[in-house]
């Protein structure tokens, strides 16, 4: 069946999330002597890992949206001895410059426009709804793009099914002509292919690791995809 509806994540596949959170991350670094008790690299490292286990428990319902927020520089600094008294200051700090360093995956933008010429287009994305709905504004995403999903909408994030559930009514076509664009193997790939949808696995670093690779496409180029889509 041939997809009439292409849905977008966001960050890490239009958006470059992980250059903005390291340029975010140096510069705070930079900014707090607390921080310079240990190397740039300790510190990121530390907080991916971190950041990471907690977006997990909030993604199961374990902790709220504050509680991440407060916690993940609190318990990185803890992690590595250091004083945390400042972690509020930090982590807002950290916002602020993170805020200052999106910028379109390189070739994103002009994927999606050619894209967004031949097919009806959205965005799926996770995170939280201010932040990324200032991106969407940032990266002027509604000239591409008419139907927009953020989780906190639905009270649940991909791969939950309710997701993929309003995004199929949101795009008011059947659930085979819907073709997700994602770079997480587990929130965007399985959470398409089990909503019925088709998947485009975009950069996907583990692809020789996994037992099967469930997605329709799997490509690190641009290109490679819009020659899928015939575009």
């Amino acid at each position: 069946m041939k997809s009439t509806f292409v849905f977008f994540d966001l960050d890490n596949t239009l958006l470059d999330h992980s250059s903005a959170e390291k340029s975010a991350q140096k510069i705070t670094h930079e900014s707090f002597p607390e921080l310079q008790q240990v190397s740039l690299d300790e510190w990121l490292e530390t907080y991916r890992a971190i950041n990471h286990r907690l977006w997990e428990r909030y993604q199961r319902d374990e902790i709220d949206r504050y509680e991440l927020q407060k916690t993940r520089f609190s318990a990185t600094m803890k992690s590595l001895n250091l004083n945390p008294e400042k972690s509020s200051e930090i982590g807002a700090t950290y916002m602020e410059f993170y805020r200052t360093h999106w910028q379109w995956v390189t070739g994103a933008k002009q994927a999606l426009t050619n894209v967004s010429e031949k097919y009806k287009t959205g965005i799926i994305t996770n995170g939280f709804k201010e932040t990324q709905q200032l991106k969407i504004e940032q990266l002027k995403l509604k000239s591409y793009c008419s139907e927009f999903l953020i989780s906190e909408d639905v009270g649940k994030m991909k791969p939950h099914p309710l997701v993929f559930d309003r995004a199929t009514e949101m795009a008011g076509v059947p659930r085979d002509q819907i073709l997700y664009v994602g770079d997480s193997y587990s929130s965007d790939i399985l959470g398409g292919k089990n909503a019925g949808w088709r998947t485009a696995w975009y950069n996907a670093p583990a692809v020789d690791q996994l037992p099967e690779n469930r997605a329709d496409i799997t490509f690190s180029r641009f290109d490679d995809l819009l020659d899928f889509l015939d575009v």
